[in-house]
């Protein structure tokens, strides 16, 4: 016959959940930024020869 276990189970205590008083809160200011409409505006990539060469090789064959 087996010997009996010689290791017993660990209790398994509850979680504890912490709780400050109160969360701190962090507001971010953000300044107003009109790069983006520029970026946008700007279409001088359009113009770039790699682009040109990539539309010629796969935006013009697809279309037809």
């Amino acid at each position: 016959m087996a010997k009996a276990w010689p290791f017993g189970k660990k209790s398994i205590k509850p979680r504890q959940i912490k709780r400050s008083g109160k969360r701190k809160i962090i507001v971010y200011e953000r300044k107003p930024d009109d790069s983006s409409e520029e970026k946008i505006a700007d279409r001088s990539h359009l113009e770039d020869a790699a682009f040109k060469d990539a539309m010629a090789l796969l935006g013009d064959d697809s279309k037809k």
